[in-house]
């Protein structure tokens, strides 16, 4: 049997084989440029987070410390100087206006200057459930954020000289058999800008 020759053939195959070559190159260039962000899902990614996650829990702690026995801490002091109002958490809080200024001072030094967004809120228990007000607020958190909290309690003694909204705002849930006020939760969302 005869060969028959056909160049046509030939030259198909050698088209394909430099199409796929062409191909590969194009799909190497685009993986090697897509940057990796802390924002992909990357071991990275959970590095920020949990890193997040330390500084705020660490800047809770240190906030929550009290000196003494006589001096509630500087957290709780914010809590019983709140007057039910919301801090814009950039904008410029004097230290003229009592422990919530400082502790918001305290939160922008710290997380602010590092570019990280944070939000405050407190929750609290009231008769029909539980209600949770924003004391330091920076907008919508991001998808990578992270929340961190601590648990405050309020004695009837230290709301003697708490601001009228607070005792409006925080109810008494142990009405007098004890000298138990209330619970409060500091949540603080945290996430990089």
């Amino acid at each position: 049997m005869a060969m028959i020759r056909n160049d046509r053939a030939q030259l198909y195959t050698m088209e394909a084989i430099a199409s796929a070559m062409l191909l590969i190159v194009v799909v190497i260039f685009v993986l090697k440029a897509a940057p990796l962000t802390p924002n992909t899902a990357s071991a990275s990614h959970m590095h920020v987070e949990k890193e997040l996650e330390m500084r705020g829990q660490d800047l809770l702690t240190v906030l929550d410390y009290t000196p003494s026995d006589t001096e509630p801490s500087q957290l709780k002091q914010a809590i019983l100087g709140w007057t039910g109002g919301q801090f814009d958490g950039q904008a410029a809080v004097r230290p003229l206006g009592g422990p919530t200024n400082v502790t918001a001072n305290r939160f922008k030094e710290v997380l602010g200057a590092a570019g990280i967004a944070y939000n405050v809120e407190v929750y609290y228990s009231t008769l029909s459930g539980a209600e949770s007000r924003a004391i330091l607020w920076n907008g919508r958190p991001s998808d990578n954020a992270v929340i961190v909290s601590r648990k405050i309690v309020l004695h009837d003694e230290e709301m003697e000289g708490a601001a009228q909204s607070l005792i409006d705002s925080i109810p008494n849930m142990d009405s007098n058999s004890t000298k138990f006020y209330n619970i409060v939760v500091v949540r603080m969302t945290l996430w990089r800008m």
